[in-house]
């Protein structure tokens, strides 16, 4: 399996909370997407060593991000969408995903993703409360966020993951209980709830500076993901990632591919690419991106990562899941010195049942999520 991402890097204004490279313009949205079409042709063997073959196609997953993907015309998107497949899988995604902003979902785009080949859509939701939106500086409202579940389900679209965050500014319990039964009261297969990260450079950032900024205590931040996880399950939820939840059969391919090491290419201004022993990252700057593409040569940073940094990540990404993370897996790719460190310092967390060991595995069980980061820190090589 490999995986796909194209980033497209505008929107009509940016969000609050939102650290992730993207303009609020639209004047270099032809230009930059010229420039991603070549860099498809230019990375066009990135995955040529990769031993996912099959009869001379590779199965792969197609995700297309953001910025905000649905302000690309059909046609435009389409264009992309067809050059990327062509140069690195030659058939159809085994899951293709694209991220919708809710104020821009009509009838007629649902239809055009349709018949792209789109079979899984992402709808930013955020939340289900106009004073919530408007502090997010989102662009939609909680009108516009039922509609378009509504109106994707109506198109054919039967794979539909929706965004909700908690430990927002003057959210408590009851609010956050009321997003989350609404959310699933549509009948989505997918959701992703994300607890509030304050990034600095962002405009919650800057008021949180500024001591402006009122954020729930701890304990209500606790309260509202043991609701997440309580209702979630009610409704058939699996909790297979820390921020990620869906029914049997409905986990995002392409984010599980991320979580175990599979190799991923990026297409885009910001975009990183992963190869098992090298990261390779474009410039965040649409401009300096275009210019790059249009010369020869080298145009991204690449970071040869060590056994340790390999080790590290594995460790990080995969104790956030249900898979949790493979001893066997271990024991082939990494130094005896870093198995015995990790077993080591495992030890008083599988005695406490912060970890759990079934068979090779080792998994941090879902009661212990919340505070995760703080086990698995215990078990990285500083």
């Amino acid at each position: 399996m490999i995986g796909i991402y194209l980033h497209i890097p505008f929107c009509k204004s940016k969000c609050s909370y939102c650290d992730f490279y993207s303009v609020a313009s639209q004047s270099l949205v032809q230009t930059a997407v010229t420039a991603m079409l070549r860099e498809v042709e230019r990375r066009k063997n990135y995955f040529a060593p990769a031993k996912s073959f099959f009869f001379g196609a590779r199965q792969a997953t197609l995700y297309i991000g953001g910025g905000t993907p649905s302000l690309l015309p059909p046609d435009t998107l389409n264009t992309l969408i067809q050059k990327a497949i062509e140069t690195f899988c030659a058939v159809p995604p085994l899951e293709f995903t694209v991220e919708l902003n809710p104020d821009d979902v009509t009838t007629e785009y649902l239809h055009r993703l349709r018949d792209m080949g789109v079979n899984r859509i992402s709808i930013g939701i955020q939340s289900f409360f106009g004073d919530d939106l408007q502090r997010l500086n989102r662009r939609h409202t909680a009108q516009q966020a039922v509609s378009s579940v509504l109106m994707a389900q109506k198109a054919g679209f039967e794979n539909i993951s929706v965004d909700l965050m908690y430990g927002l500014p003057g959210m408590d319990a009851k609010r956050w209980r009321s997003n989350l039964e609404a959310a699933l009261s549509l009948g989505v297969q997918h959701l992703s709830a994300y607890a509030l990260t304050i990034e600095k450079r962002t405009p919650f950032g800057v008021l949180q500076r500024k001591n402006k900024l009122l954020l729930p205590p701890e304990d209500e931040l606790v309260m509202q993901h043991d609701l997440l996880c309580e209702v979630s399950a009610k409704s058939g939820f699996v909790h297979y990632e820390i921020s990620n939840f869906a029914l049997n059969g409905f986990f995002s391919k392409h984010n599980a591919a991320y979580w175990q090491q599979q190799p991923y290419i990026g297409i885009g201004p910001s975009a990183h690419s992963y190869n098992g022993r090298q990261r390779q990252s474009n410039v965040a700057s649409n401009a300096q991106y275009i210019k790059n593409m249009e010369e020869e040569g080298d145009f991204f940073e690449v970071e040869n990562l060590s056994q340790v940094e390999r080790y590290n990540e594995y460790v990080f990404t995969g104790l956030r899941t249900i898979w949790g993370i493979s001893l066997s897996y271990l024991q082939q790719i990494f130094d005896k010195e870093l198995i015995n460190y990790l077993l080591n310092n495992a030890k008083k967390h599988i005695d406490s049942k912060n970890i759990v060991v079934d068979g090779d595995r080792l998994t941090i069980p879902e009661n212990r999520w919340f505070v995760a980061d703080s086990i698995i820190v215990d078990l990285i090589w500083a």
